[in-house]
Parts: structure tokens; sequence; C-alpha cells
């Protein structure tokens, strides 16, 4: 399935529930459809995955555009949500059919897969990404995707047994392709979980104050293969906030690398209260609070507070 914006998953999450996980990579698409059994079946897979997107689109712009009238109109909201539902069983649909006349296309299956996540049908997705591994169990975006899945559900509904999993399945995937970025800093981000801190520890063999150093050298990994990406240059330079004895000089060279990936005053806002929250961790609060300076955007100013906070209660102790 083509990438969706980061933006666009949020405004469906509002009826839908979309999770906002990076499932894949904007390259990985080439990568995982296997060569065509004809121009046909190929022709008629990307109309249904032009369907998926021209709806994702079509959803995002109505949710987008009656953002206020749904907050002052319940019942538009709902007639709103019924639509929504429509159109999405449309693409469903698309899918099945697809699918039952060509049902070894791996790529359909994860595309299909991924639909239904978004859509919170978690036993189908799941079903769908079984199905597509049992037929190519070196898919590396199936098993990536699968364990993505996994997590959500142990996150969102208790599944503990899920979480070894997950793991599982994110080094099924490295091992397959080892330099694919999103999946090491995808294995990452579920190491620094604290809710996942006794399963990882167990299906690494490793004590748990470990675990932040390896999901820094995941972090490392995914920022070297990738070292462009503002996303995982931001997540190394976060990294090292879990790790003692804190590493400062490095955080700051990382930091640095991510202030100039930035691509708005935003995000660059954004950067220097992350090292404001650097520069606490080591005691230096005045210089915390003349990067605050540096910060006026109005969105940023939950998080200016937070830093804030963060300033005045390490002064207290």
């Amino acid at each position: 399935m083509t990438s969706r914006s980061a933006s666009l998953l949020a405004l469906l999450a509002l009826l839908s529930g979309c999770s906002l996980v990076r499932w894949r990579s904007s390259s990985e698409l080439h990568r995982t459809i296997p060569p065509p059994q004809s121009l046909r079946i190929q022709q008629q897979f990307k109309a249904v995955l032009s369907l998926d997107d021209q709806t994702m689109r079509q959803i995002g712009q109505w949710l987008d555009e009656s953002r206020e009238i749904r907050r002052k109109d319940p019942s538009f909201a709902f007639e709103l949500g019924q639509q929504i539902r429509r159109r999405l069983k449309k693409v469903r649909f698309a899918y099945e059919e697809f699918l039952d006349r060509y049902p070894d296309h791996i790529a359909a299956r994860s595309a299909f897969a991924s639909f239904l996540t978004c859509t919170r049908d978690e036993k189908g997705a799941l079903t769908q990404w079984n199905r597509a591994l049992l037929s190519d169990d070196k898919n590396a975006a199936a098993w990536n995707n699968l364990a993505n899945h996994y997590g959500s559900l142990a996150l969102e509904g208790g599944r503990r047994d899920y979480i070894q999993r997950a793991f599982s399945a994110y080094d099924q995937a490295i091992a397959i392709t080892p330099d694919e970025p999103l999946y090491h800093n995808n294995l990452a981000v579920a190491l620094g979980l604290e809710d996942f801190r006794r399963e990882a520890a167990a299906h690494y063999q490793i004590p748990e104050d470990r675990l932040p150093e390896r999901a820094l050298d995941h972090f490392k990994k995914c920022h070297a293969l990738a070292p462009n990406d503002f996303v995982y240059a931001a997540d190394l330079a976060e990294a090292y906030l879990s790790v003692r004895p804190l590493r400062k000089a490095k955080a700051h060279a990382i930091w640095e690398k991510t202030r100039e990936l930035t691509n708005d005053s935003r995000q660059l806002q954004w950067v220097w209260l992350q090292v404001a929250f650097l520069e606490i961790e080591d005691g230096q609060h005045a210089k915390a609070e003349l990067l605050l300076k540096n910060v006026q955007d109005p969105t940023l100013d939950q998080l200016k507070a937070k830093v804030i906070s963060a300033i005045q209660a390490a002064r207290k102790e």
C-alpha cells in the first residue's frame, strides 16, 4: 500500500481509530510486489490500490473540511461516520474480490492487512498477514507489519502474550532485510516501551537495564541507513536520554544533525525543546531556559510548559 501521510491518518483516526504506526517506508512497495503474473493482474491490483488511496484522501478531506461542523453538530458527525463506513466497505470488497481471484498475491494481502488495521479489524488484519507469510515467509515487510500489529494489540488490548511475538517478528524482518531503516526504528521504539520491558528482557535474555542500550544500537543503525531522515535522527537523539551514564556530547551532535534536517521553523523550535530536556538531564537549567526563549510557536505551548515544569521540579531536588 502506498504511504499515507501522518496528517491523513490522524484525521482518519477521529472516526476509524486507525493506528499511527509507521507501517512501511516509501520505497518498500516496489521491493515487496512480486513480478506480475500478467500485465492484466498488475493493472487490477493497481486499480485496487488506487481506490484505497483515493478513498483515504477523500475521507481525510471530509474530516478536515467538517471539523467545526462535527464539533457543533453530533448528528452530522454520525452521518459522516456512516458515509465513511460505506466508502471503506467498497474498498474492502475490492480487496476481497481481487484476492478471491488471486489468492497467492502477497502484496495484495499485505495491502489489505494494512487497510483492515485502519478500519480496526485487528483479527482480519492478523489473518491476512499470516496468510501472506504462509505463502512467502521471506517477506520482510509482512513480518514488520505483523510485528507492529502484535505490538498494537498488546498495548490496546492487554494481550501481553503478543509482545514476544512482536519481537520475534521484528527479528525476522531485520534478518531478511537488514538494510531497511524502518525495521530497526520500529524495533528500537518497541524496546523503549515501558510496558514491554519485562518481555523484551526475557526475549533477548538481557537485564532490563540494558534495554536502552540495545534500543540505541538499533536507532544508530537506522540513522546510519537513512542519515537525512529528520524523524530517524530525532528518534536517535531522544534515545540518548534513556542511556546511563548520560552521553551529552554524542546527544548534542545528533541534535545538531537533526537541526540541520529541519524543514520549517516549527520543527526547529521542537528541536530546541528537546535539547532543553537534554540540558535539564545534565543539570544545566539556565541553558535550558535560554533555549526556551527560541520557542514561540503556540502549537508547542503544551510541550514548552512541560519543559518549564521539569526545570522547576529539578531545581527543587
